[in-house]
């Protein structure tokens, strides 16, 4: 199932329990500040991530975690300060999502660099890591655009889940209540991998970890493949409904 147009998506485990508590009030502060403006937030997002990269090409794996970790609260607070002073634009929206793939490439590439330079590391392992995180960003930006096309929100999950056990039951109804994601996902595979993994673990448990990434990533995909199957058959469905001169949905509204 898919999120209808005007539904907020929920936000994902990380973003609600470790962002969000001090990224809002900080947003509210700095978007009365006139020279604070979400872009920005994002390029200093970027340059963290950049930085990032530089630690984990250098060998200093528990700072480029950390400003790894920084670089994500950041990539929140941008969105949050657009949203409270009226500031949104779709050249921001167009900056945000270059400096992430960007950002995260340039982090998963140094990070594979120095794993199979210094802690034995396959090669195979880091091609495949930064193959599925290529494929990853294509997948959900096309699932998006074609979800937007045919009015299913991001087209992703409306995390609707229920259960008859009573624990499980009770956390998905509080997940509900506050709008997060019941498990996690793709966020924190991120998270994990690129942040918390460098930032508390020995150096030569990451090789492990970023293999566990690729695979974590890979399922990822095969969810966003199969949901853009989904969509691309109701665009066609409502194409051969409208006709040639009565259609209203574009493949690609770009």
């Amino acid at each position: 199932m898919t999120t209808t147009t005007g539904t907020a998506p929920p936000r994902m485990i990380w973003a609600r329990l470790a962002v969000d508590p001090l990224a809002e009030p900080l947003s509210r502060r700095l978007a009365v500040r006139s020279w604070v403006t979400p872009n920005r937030i994002t390029l200093l997002a970027l340059a963290l991530a950049t930085g990032a990269a530089v630690c984990f090409a250098t060998g200093q794996l528990r700072l480029g975690g950390a400003l790894f970790l920084a670089r994500y609260f950041f990539d929140c607070v941008d969105g949050m300060v657009a949203r409270r002073q009226g500031s949104g634009s779709a050249r921001g929206a167009a900056l945000d999502i270059s400096a992430d793939v960007v950002g995260l490439h340039l982090v998963a590439a140094a990070l594979c660099w120095h794993l199979v330079q210094a802690e034995g590391l396959a090669s195979a392992g880091a091609l495949a890591l930064l193959a599925v995180l290529g494929v990853h960003n294509w997948s959900l930006g096309h699932r998006k655009l074609l979800a937007a096309s045919a009015g299913r929100g991001d087209g992703g999950s409306d995390h609707a889940l229920r259960s008859r056990v009573p624990v499980l039951r009770s956390w998905l109804a509080w997940c509900r209540r506050i709008n997060m994601a019941a498990f996690p996902w793709v966020l924190e595979v991120e998270i994990v991998v690129f942040g918390l993994a460098p930032l508390l673990l020995p150096a030569e448990a990451l090789p492990a970890v970023v293999v566990a990434g690729a695979v974590g990533y890979a399922l990822v995909v095969a969810v966003n493949l199969r949901r853009i199957a989904r969509l691309t058959a109701v665009l066609d469905e409502a194409r051969a409904e409208g006709g040639q001169e009565g259609r209203h949905v574009r493949l690609y509204a770009v």
